[in-house]
């Protein structure tokens, strides 16, 4: 191998190695919190659309950020009608059964506080999206075929 190859081969092995470090560097350890699904929501008719609980992801905070909160609450669209209410109903976006039961907390979520110095450690709580309607739904229709419901709102849940 002549002296310019093989130059040119230990720079690229030098440039790959220095990117992998700094990537590693860079890389924010995850944070995976699991998810809880709400206590006697259905007894107050506070369901998702399949008629599943509500459910949210909370990681509590700690020291100064322990009575700070931040809630997050999921999007994911209205349903217009019936139609797309039922089908949203089959779906991530209408079940708590078919959302992930584990959900990666970054960004403002994140507990690193490097990367999200003004909330890393408070009280944070993702509001996982099922009832439709912008978490402002309370409504419940019927076919004759299948029941569709609309979830309370979290302030009505916890007032």
């Amino acid at each position: 191998m002549d002296r310019r190859r093989l130059w040119t081969w230990a720079a690229a092995v030098v440039v790959a190695a220095a990117a992998a470090a700094a990537a590693a560097a860079g890389h924010e350890k995850r944070l995976v919190v699991g998810m809880t699904l709400v206590p006697g929501a259905a007894s107050t008719g506070a369901v998702c659309l399949d008629g599943s609980p509500p459910a949210y992801h909370l990681h509590r905070g700690s020291g100064a950020g322990a009575r700070g909160w931040l809630l997050q609450f999921e999007g994911g669209g209205w349903c217009n009608d019936a139609p797309s209410c039922a089908a949203r109903a089959g779906t991530r976006r209408g079940s708590t059964r078919l959302m992930s039961k584990l959900e990666v907390f970054s960004g403002v979520l994140s507990n690193d506080p490097a990367r999200n110095p003004d909330f890393y450690n408070w009280n944070r709580v993702k509001l996982r999206y099922c009832d439709g309607g912008s978490f402002a739904g309370d409504s419940e229709f019927t076919n004759g075929v299948r029941t569709l419901k609309k979830l309370k709102s979290y302030c009505e849940l916890h007032m």
